[in-house]
């Protein structure tokens, strides 16, 4: 099976979460494959989960950009807020690698097309990945009842999550319409501790970073291991490519319509 390869490079929240929402959208008109992209996140962006209340766990208070987007603030330092299309919990995204996943259930096996199971199969291709850089990764195999009591992504893991040593390595979440299943996540290089937890809330006590594991590879190498971990365990082929007219142009409605509005970061309003 083909899969489209998207390398985007730093964006905004609003423009990030834009275009993931485009590629669910657009899948099959016209005809699509399957897609991966790999982004980063500039300037730094805190994103909330789709249902999660605007000021739940917010460590410091919000000033509102009107027409833009919020900000929380610590200290000198501020950070945009999204709110995600995919449920969850609060995450800083500064020192990462972001993957996005675009598919249509019927593409996956049998076996794997309920949440938890399309969680692992697409998951399996990442933990191959991370294999190739000398990491051993697995996914959690449950969520501890205390993780619905903190705000923060990282602070506790849930069965989407990859662990280390039973500390959370990589975040992830996932959203479907009509079939097609979009399931995003974020692959810690390193982390602000102090920011995550003044700007999120929650304890970063049982989290690790590919930097704490010895993993110095450019941010490049790290996502061509990623890369061939997906293509391996998912046997399939990824071929590079680039955003059709029709999921630009829609993007960029999203962002302007949604995505930079306060009415949905703030209070996710309906669409």
């Amino acid at each position: 099976m083909i899969w489209r390869l998207l390398l985007d490079g730093a964006a905004s929240g609003a423009w990030n979460m834009a275009v993931d929402e485009a590629l669910l959208l657009s899948y099959g008109r016209p005809r699509t494959p399957p897609t991966l992209r790999f982004y980063s996140w500039q300037p730094p962006c805190v994103s909330l989960g789709r249902f999660q209340f605007k000021n739940e766990g917010a460590g410091t208070k919000a000033r509102g950009e009107p027409a833009v987007t919020s900000s929380f603030s610590v200290s000198t330092s501020s950070f945009d807020v999204v709110r995600r299309p995919t449920g969850g919990r609060a995450v800083l995204h500064q020192h990462e690698i972001t993957y996005a996943v675009v598919i249509s259930e019927r593409l996956l096996p049998a076996g794997a097309r309920s949440v938890v199971g399309a969680y692992r199969w697409l998951s399996s291709g990442f933990i191959a990945g991370l294999e190739r850089l000398g990491v051993a990764a697995a996914l959690a195999r449950s969520t501890p009842a205390a993780s619905h009591r903190t705000t923060n992504c990282f602070a506790s893991a849930a069965q989407c999550d990859f662990l280390v040593d039973n500390r959370k390595l990589i975040g992830a979440a996932q959203c479907r319409k009509q079939g097609i299943i979009l399931q995003h996540g974020s692959l810690l290089l390193d982390a602000d501790r102090a920011a995550w937890e003044a700007v999120v809330g929650g304890s970063m006590q049982d989290t690790v970073t590919l930097k704490s594991l010895g993993v110095t590879a450019p941010a490049e190498a790290i996502i061509q291991a990623l890369c061939a971990g997906v293509e391996s365990a998912l046997q399939v082929s990824l071929q590079p490519g680039v955003l059709s007219e029709q999921e630009t142009a829609l993007a960029h409605r999203l962002r302007y319509e949604k995505y930079s509005c306060p009415a949905w970061n703030e209070h996710g309003a309906a669409e």
